[in-house]
């Protein structure tokens, strides 16, 4: 189970609604297990401008709407970047990661994302390092794997395969 909520929390695994959860990383207690986690930075995601020369991260900030991706990690991104004092004119937020990056591609506005979530393959985009570097932790939370149903220990199995480095 993977829930949309900005403020997630236990309560599926509490209830016995979920037997896995994925989450930013959180605070557990001895009935609660984090299994594996994955960490990502977030990137400044824009039109690709055509001129060919790429505006700074401060000429983008003063003259490029911002509009959020809706995600469980949005309140700490800005949180972060409100600490660092980067100042973005917010314009809204969409859950929507294909329509927010074709929003993008038109050029109505800018974007921060996931690395793991930008279009490496498309020349319609530059990807822009922020000017603070900002993390993301996802987290895969289940009860201890002696308690798990044989369908829960075979989902983090293979989720420990597709995090494994290949080589």
């Amino acid at each position: 189970m993977h829930g949309s909520e900005q403020n997630p929390s236990l309560d599926n695994l509490k209830r016995d609604v979920a037997d896995i959860v994925i989450m930013p990383g959180t605070v557990l207690d001895e009935h609660y297990l984090e299994h594996l986690h994955w960490a990502d930075t977030y990137m400044l995601v824009t039109a690709k401008h055509a001129s060919g020369i790429q505006p700074t991260f401060t000429q983008l900030a003063e003259t490029v709407r911002y509009v959020a991706w809706r995600h469980a990690g949005v309140e700490a991104l800005h949180h972060q970047l409100h600490c660092a004092q980067v100042r973005l004119s917010h314009r809204g937020e969409l859950s929507c990661v294909d329509t927010l990056l074709d929003l993008v591609r038109k050029g109505h506005c800018m974007s921060i994302l996931p690395r793991t979530l930008l279009p490496l393959n498309d020349g319609s985009f530059d990807c822009i390092p922020l000017p603070v570097t900002v993390a993301r932790r996802i987290s895969v939370i289940a009860r201890p794997v002696s308690l798990m149903s044989n369908a829960a220990n075979a989902v983090l199995d293979a989720l420990r395969q597709a995090t494994r480095p290949q080589g």
